[in-house]
C-alpha cells in the first residue's frame, strides 16, 4: 500500500504541471525496466538493486543509506547540441531584447537574436556568462520559478522541436521509479542551476524539489513591502561540478551515496565517491547523438573502477518517452 499510495501522489503531481509532464507508471515486478534492452548492464543494476534491499543478501543496505545521485543534462535529459538550460536562457534573452536594443549586433547578444546556437557553443562558457547574467538575474527566487515553468510549458526547444520533459530519457525514468518503490532516496546533483531543475525535478522526474543539488548564482536576502524575499544577482557563487558535487553531497545529504549515475568528466568524483557507480555511454547517433567530449576520462576509468557502463546503443530499448519521434525512428517511440 505505501508504494500504490507514493505512486498516486506522484501522478496526481504531474497532471498539475500544465501538460508538461511524463506520465509514470507503476513499476511492473515482471520486468521493472521495460525500456532497457536484456544484457548485462540490466542484469547487473537489477542484480544490484535486488541486493541491497533483501534483508538476507550480502548486499543489504540500511533503508536509511539507501541514497542514490543522478547528474542531471546528459543523464536524464539531452545535453548536446543544446543544454536545456542554455535554450531557457536564450528565449529569456529574446523576451527582454525589446528593452535592450543595445543587443542588437553586441555578441553574444547578437548571436542569439540571430538563432547562431553553434556559434554560441562554440564560444563556450565565456560567451554564456553575460547571456546568463541577464537572464537570470535581478529577480527573487518565486518569480525565477514562474519563467521556468511558463518555459517548461509553453516552449518548444530550438533545434529540437520538442519541449524539455518530452527530452528525458524513458529508461533513467524508470529507473528512478525502481529506486523510488525500493526506498531509495534520489537526488540529482548536477552543474546545471539548482533552482532551474527544480522546475522539472517533481513534475517529470518524481524527485522533490529539495532534493536537487545544483549550481547557484549569488543572492541576497532583501525585503520587500514587508515580505522577505532571495534575490538573484549575478554571477555564479558555487559551480557544482567535479570535487565541489562530492563536498555537496556531504553537505547537503551527509550519507555517501549507494549508487551515482553520470555521464562525463565533471562527474568522476561523484562516481568514485559512491558504493556502486553507473555511466551513460552516448553513442546512439541514429537515435540521439554520438559523441565522448568531456567524458573521455570517465569512460577510460569505467572498467578498472568496476562501474557498470550503459551504451544507449545496446542498453537502450527506448531512448524518449512513447510518442517522441526521432532521427531514424518511424514508430516515434525511441525504439530500434
Amino acid at each position: 500500500m505505501r508504494l500504490r499510495r507514493s505512486r498516486f501522489a506522484w501522478l496526481a503531481v504531474s497532471l498539475l504541471c500544465t501538460g508538461c509532464s511524463v506520465t509514470p507508471a507503476l513499476v511492473d515486478p515482471a520486468d521493472p525496466l521495460p525500456s532497457w534492452r536484456e544484457g548485462a548492464a540490466k542484469q547487473s543494476i537489477v542484480a544490484f538493486i535486488d541486493a541491497s534491499t533483501s534483508p538476507r543478501m550480502a548486499g543489504w543496505i540500511p533503508p536509511a543509506e539507501r541514497i542514490a545521485v543522478f547528474d542531471h543534462d546528459g543523464t536524464l535529459i539531452v545535453e548536446e547540441p543544446l543544454l536545456v538550460q542554455e535554450a531557457f536562457i536564450y528565449w529569456r534573452i529574446r523576451q527582454l531584447a525589446a528593452a535592450n536594443p543595445q543587443w542588437v549586433g553586441e555578441p553574444p547578444f547578437s548571436a542569439v537574436l540571430e538563432g547562431d546556437y553553434a556559434g554560441l557553443k562554440k564560444a563556450g562558457l565565456r560567451a554564456l556568462s553575460p547571456l546568463m547574467d541577464a537572464a537570470q538575474s535581478g529577480m527573487h527566487q518565486e518569480a525565477f520559478q514562474l519563467l521556468v515553468r511558463q518555459f517548461l510549458a509553453e516552449v518548444e526547444l530550438p533545434v529540437y522541436g520538442r519541449r524539455a520533459a518530452r527530452l528525458v530519457y524513458q529508461p533513467m525514468i524508470e529507473l528512478i521509479e525502481l529506486l523510488h518503490a525500493r526506498d531509495f532516496r534520489v537526488f540529482i546533483v548536477s552543474g546545471g542551476g539548482t533552482e532551474f531543475i527544480r522546475g522539472l525535478a517533481e513534475s517529470v522526474y518524481g524527485i522533490p524539489r529539495e532534493r536537487v543539488i545544483g549550481s547557484s548564482m549569488k543572492a541576497r536576502v532583501q525585503e520587500q513591502d514587508g515580505v522577505v524575499h532571495v534575490m538573484r544577482r549575478a554571477g555564479i557563487a558555487r559551480l557544482n561540478v567535479g570535487k565541489n558535487k562530492v563536498q555537496s553531497i556531504q553537505e547537503r545529504i551527509g550519507r555517501r551515496p549507494a549508487l551515482a549515475v553520470g555521464n562525463a568528466d565533471g562527474d568522476r568524483e561523484m562516481l568514485h565517491y559512491a558504493g556502486r557507480s553507473i555511466v551513460l555511454k552516448h553513442d546512439d547517433a541514429t537515435r540521439e547523438a554520438a559523441y565522448a567530449r568531456s567524458s573521455e576520462r570517465l569512460l577510460a576509468e569505467a572498467n578498472s573502477s568496476g562501474w557498470i557502463t550503459v551504451s544507449m546503443a545496446n542498453d537502450f530499448l527506448r531512448v524518449f518517452p512513447r510518442g517522441v519521434a526521432q532521427a531514424g525512428d518511424a514508430s516515434g517511440d525511441g525504439v530500434r
